[in-house]
């Protein structure tokens, strides 16, 4: 059978299916294409400001001493 006749003999949830995923598809690969061209305009024009701006040296952050744990004190009440 060709794909026309059956499409036209198949369960309408099947072909109700169908068309959802057909649509999602289309529409996932569309936003991915969107987002593609985004990036690599993103892309090119972060390297056009990296490319004008000389670039410094980075200074080191400065690293945090650790605290010790203070230990409680106990008061001892003496001997029993």
């Amino acid at each position: 059978m060709t794909s026309f006749l059956l499409s036209r003999c198949m369960d309408p949830e099947i072909s109700a299916l169908m068309s959802v995923y057909q649509k999602r598809l289309n529409d996932m690969t569309a936003q991915a294409i969107a987002f593609e061209a985004r990036i690599a305009v993103l892309t090119a024009t972060l390297q056009q400001i990296q490319q004008q701006t000389p670039q410094a040296p980075v200074a080191e952050a400065p690293v945090a001493k650790k605290r010790g744990r203070k230990t409680a004190e106990t008061t001892d009440a003496g001997s029993f």
